[in-house]
């Protein structure tokens, strides 16, 4: 992984701004389609290793649920976060630091992962997204799930902007240009709660995304946006949920 934009991601979600913004976010618990697709996929009382974690948003309501959940992120902030929220609400709830690209937990270890709202896609570079693909995959016991989302790169309403990307990746790159951008589909923008600060993200094609389950040796067994698997009133947000299987 690139080490400038690894400490780009942690540094962001280490901001004071976006640490409260986090800490707000952990009472809002399961969108309505995470809630559908978990009770779909998950079995009752299953281990799951919640990736990405956050400061507990889908944790909290997974150990409620009565799953066997662990938390993990890989900013040190949020997990610290996290383990005060669950101490506050007197939930004995386990979190640890752990990076998706190198898992430091057994084979054949958890029924079930998830991965919420676009983490997968802030792991910088697509051999690193896969590498954590591919980790997940040999954690997972056999028949285990593994659900996450993703936005969804497309031209429609935004050909100037990605005209202007491949430009910038496939030209000027290769010219000696310096440019940010790792893999085409790579974005940086600013967090509305932290003004200033840059952050990253990969937005890939669906081809792209089933390719890379492919690889890893996941099975995808179902792909929806998210305003198709929920009919509420207040919509989630728009991502393409992805679930996957481990078949070996």
């Amino acid at each position: 992984m690139s080490q400038e934009l690894r400490d780009l991601v942690i540094k962001e979600f280490s901001t004071e701004p976006t640490q409260k913004f986090y800490i707000a976010k952990a009472e809002e618990g399961l969108w309505d389609s995470e809630l559908i697709l978990i009770k779909k996929f998950f079995k009752p009382k299953s281990s799951v290793l919640d990736i990405g974690c956050g400061t507990g948003r889908t944790t909290i309501p997974l150990f409620k649920m009565g799953y066997e959940v662990l938390g993990i992120d890989i900013t040190p902030k949020m997990v610290e976060n996290a383990k005060k929220i669950a101490k506050s609400k007197k939930l004995n709830m386990k979190y640890e630091i752990g990076d998706a690209t190198n898992l430091m937990y057994s084979d054949n270890s958890f029924d079930n992962t998830l991965f919420s709202y676009n983490g997968w896609s802030q792991i910088p570079g697509k051999n690193n997204r896969l590498k954590a693909l591919k980790e997940i995959c040999r954690l997972l016991k056999p028949s285990g799930y593994f659900i996450f989302t993703s936005h969804t790169r497309k031209m429609r309403g935004f050909f100037a902007f990605w005209s202007k990307q491949w430009i910038r990746f496939y030209f000027l790159k290769p010219l000696g240009f310096l440019i940010d951008e790792i893999d085409f589909g790579d974005r940086f923008f600013q967090r509305g709660e932290t003004k200033f600060q840059k952050q990253y993200i990969h937005i890939p094609s669906i081809n792209e995304v089933k390719n890379q389950i492919n690889y890893a040796g996941l099975e995808l067994v179902f792909t929806e946006k998210s305003d198709m698997i929920s009919k509420s009133k207040n919509p989630d947000p728009p991502v393409t949920f992805y679930v996957c299987k481990k078949t070996k």
